[in-house]
Order: C-alpha cells, then sequence, then structure tokens
C-alpha cells in the first residue's frame, strides 16, 4: 500500500498528465495574456507537421494596424490612456523604437501604409464644416512627415476601412455609398453602384481591376453580402457581383486574384475562397471562425475562431493551409481587438488584445490595448 505522502504524489501526478494528454493547456494561465501551445492543439490528427512557438513578446501599447511590404516597421493605434486621443505611432522593429508619428487633437480610427511605403494614409473624426456633425475624413502624410494632404471631399464621411491600390494609389467609400479611387497628388475618381449598396469596407484587386467589399443588401435586408464589381475602362458605374451572403470578413490574394472570406449564419461560420477569373467557390473549413487573413505568399491562412467553451468575446489564433489542411492552434483565446497581421518574409505574427477590464475600464496600469509579436515554426 502507497504511503500517505507517496499516494498524493502518485495521484497528482495523473491529474496534471491527465490534463495535459487531453489537450487543457490554459492550467494556471494569467488572464488574456497570449500564452502560446507549443506544439499547436494536440490532436491525434495532428501527427506531422509540427507547429512550434520559439518565443512571443510585447511590442507597445495599442492598437496595431499596418506593416511595411519590408517588415521593419508597424503602425500603431496609441491608447495607453482612456482620456487620450487615439494618435499614430511607428515601431521599429529592428531597433525596437516606439516613435509619434501623427499627433493631433483628432481622433485616430484607422492607418495603413500606401504601396511604396512612401507614407501613410489614415482615416480621422472631424468637423463637417456644412453639416456642423462630426465625420471622418481621409489623410495622407509622407513618411519624413513634411507633408499631410486631406484626400476626402469636405462633403465626405468617409467610411473607416479602406483599401491600398497600385502606387500611392488609395480606395475609399462614404457614406453616401460610392466607391473612390484616388492618390495623394489630388487626383480622383468617383464609381457609382448599379444599385443602392451600404458598403462597410472595401479593397481592390489590383490585377483584375476590380472593388471588393462588404455591403447590406440593396433591399434593405440587414445581413451583410460579399460583392466584387470589375471597372469598365469606359464607365463610372460599376455593376457588383455578389460572391456570398452573411460574410463578415474578407481577405484578398493579389497574386491569384483569389478571395478568402468568413461566412455567418446563425451560430455556424465557414471559411470559404472564390476565384475572380473562374468564379469558383469552394468552403475551405467550418467552425466557429471570426476573421481570415492570407499570408503574404498565399499558401496559408491566418485565422481566428471562437471556443465554445470560454467567453464569446475570446477568439484563438490558428493556421492552415491554404486549402484547409494542416490546422494547427496558435494561441489560447484571447480578447483580439485587431487583425492579425503576417511579416511579409519571416514566420512572424502580429495582433493586439484588449487589456480593458469586466467592467469596462482600463487595467491598474492604465493600458487599453497591447500588441504583441509571436514567432512560429512549421516543420
Amino acid at each position: 500500500m502507497l504511503k500517505p505522502l507517496s499516494k498524493w504524489i502518485f495521484l497528482g501526478f495523473i491529474l496534471i498528465f491527465t490534463l495535459v494528454a487531453g489537450g487543457c493547456q490554459s492550467l494556471f494561465i494569467p488572464k488574456n495574456v497570449p500564452i502560446v501551445l507549443w506544439n499547436g492543439l494536440p490532436s491525434n490528427t495532428q501527427a506531422s507537421p509540427q507547429i512550434t512557438i520559439p518565443s512571443y513578446n510585447t511590442v507597445a501599447n495599442g492598437t496595431i494596424q499596418d506593416i511595411t511590404n519590408s517588415g521593419n516597421a508597424l503602425l500603431i493605434l496609441n491608447s495607453g490612456n482612456p482620456a487620450a486621443k487615439l494618435n499614430i505611432d511607428s515601431f521599429n522593429t529592428d531597433t525596437r523604437q516606439l516613435s509619434p508619428f501623427i499627433s493631433s487633437d483628432k481622433r485616430k480610427l484607422s492607418a495603413r501604409y500606401d504601396a511604396l511605403d512612401s507614407g501613410i494614409y489614415y482615416v480621422e473624426e472631424a468637423n463637417n464644416p456644412i453639416t456642423g456633425n462630426n465625420s471622418s475624413q481621409l489623410l495622407w502624410t509622407d513618411i519624413n512627415r513634411d507633408t499631410t494632404r486631406i484626400i476626402s471631399l469636405p462633403e465626405e464621411n468617409v467610411v473607416k476601412y479602406f483599401g491600398i491600390g497600385k502606387s500611392n494609389q488609395v480606395v475609399y467609400c462614404n457614406t453616401n455609398n460610392k466607391i473612390i479611387m484616388a492618390d495623394n497628388q489630388g487626383n480622383r475618381q468617383v464609381y457609382k453602384t448599379s444599385q443602392n449598396y451600404n458598403i462597410l469596407s472595401v479593397d481592390y484587386m489590383i490585377n483584375a481591376r476590380a472593388f471588393v467589399f462588404i455591403a447590406t443588401a440593396p433591399t434593405g435586408a440587414e445581413q451583410t453580402n460579399l460583392y466584387y464589381a470589375e471597372i469598365n475602362p469606359n464607365s463610372f458605374e460599376i455593376i457588383p457581383k455578389i460572391v456570398d451572403e452573411n460574410v463578415i470578413d474578407f481577405d484578398i490574394n493579389n497574386g491569384s486574384n483569389q478571395l478568402i472570406y468568413v461566412n455567418n449564419i446563425g451560430e455556424k461560420q465557414s471559411i470559404g475562397s472564390f476565384s475572380i477569373y473562374s468564379s469558383l467557390k469552394t468552403t475551405v473549413s467550418t467552425g466557429n471562425f471570426r476573421t481570415a487573413k492570407y499570408t503574404p505568399n498565399g499558401n496559408k491562412i491566418i485565422y481566428t475562431q471562437y471556443s465554445p467553451k470560454v467567453d464569446s468575446q475570446s477568439q484563438s489564433i490558428w493556421i492552415m493551409d491554404a486549402n484547409g489542411n494542416n490546422p494547427f492552434q496558435v494561441t489560447l483565446p484571447l480578447k483580439l481587438n485587431s487583425q492579425v497581421i503576417s511579416h511579409p518574409s519571416k514566420s512572424i505574427l502580429y495582433f493586439s488584445v484588449d487589456t480593458t477590464t469586466e467592467d469596462g475600464h482600463a487595467s491598474s496600469d492604465g493600458i487599453l490595448s497591447q500588441t504583441y509579436q509571436l514567432n512560429y515554426q512549421i516543420e
């Protein structure tokens, strides 16, 4: 018979082994800190290959927006103080230095580098001189911060989510449901849809010369659908074609002219892909998904999903092949408040986590959001 002390040690060992073998990776993990799953999600279906996470670390306070084509700098909306305006900072990934980029008394909503990394486009709230109401405008500032230009017109109210075109172009939409292609030199072209689509976000497929956007249906239905519309060189009217209904997120692969998107029907979600040229639509995976994004080379998909065992506000980060094979769980559920952004040439992910408390206030150190860098390897 085992002695009492030996018995408790033996039972403790059995308990820990059972939890680990059963996939319980969250034992004694600090709340909402991006602890990683060092060997992916334990499962009999993941014999090979394997994913490992050599390191992860804090980048800066704030919410990540974008990364340069070389991967040497990040754009971060700084929300270190609950009462502060959301200004834009630049983080050098080589020197790990955080520098103020745009500082003003206006609230910044989103920001992206232009295609040449020669400047940034960003949306900020402003007072409309015509209506007297607050509205949003689109601006561009060069990378040296010597020149700032207002891209949108005073009467426009710009939608937060915009896309980047070739060279120094930007594609955005306004609350009048028009899509505008502009550049930082004052050139602009306004495109109207054939029907009244309430556009919520827009991007641009460079090779296909097509707009891709999420909008509510012209019939007035509340569901949000995914559309694409090729540009006719002889007309400024675009005729959207529906890709799928009930879409909540999408991303573009310019190399293959494909879309990846998340379809949401009730309690079920799926990740689908769509080819602009062949019009082939494929279901890649099914699950509790929220976002999906191609890696820069288009070979893999970074996606997030909810877990039925945790708060629906939390999402875990996953990675899989573009065809849906070899899914790996990268992190435990987190209160993500940004897209997961991939480094353009390295196996590195950047993402931001909401650090507010359960009552909606900032954490004890006043931080509202924290951005992390996570390195991964698939062997």
